[in-house]
């Protein structure tokens, strides 16, 4: 999963939005055991986003293409769709 967001748009809530949309697709309709996603180190709001909806980190990483140190994380479908489901019912 990845996600890029134009700078005026950071900080509203978005970014978690659209992952929490993928996840629900990705575990609901396509029905995936599991879904993994990227980051680069230096990209906390991203970092924070995966956390927020449950991902644990798996690996470390150099991208070969830039050079950029990444995370790599993976969210299971048993933790991800109770996940998903908690916070619908906390959401407005």
């Amino acid at each position: 999963m990845g996600f890029v967001l134009a700078r005026a748009h950071w900080g509203h809530g978005l970014g978690s939005e659209a992952a929490r949309e993928v996840l629900c697709y990705a575990f609901e309709t396509l029905a995936l055991e599991q879904v993994k996603a990227e980051a680069a180190a230096r990209n906390l709001a991203s970092l924070r986003i995966l956390a927020k909806l449950g991902f644990k980190h798996v690996e470390s990483f150099i991208d070969e293409f830039d050079g950029e140190r990444c995370e790599r994380f993976a969210l299971d479908v048993n933790i991800g769709s109770s996940l998903l489901a908690n916070n619908a019912m906390q959401d407005p």
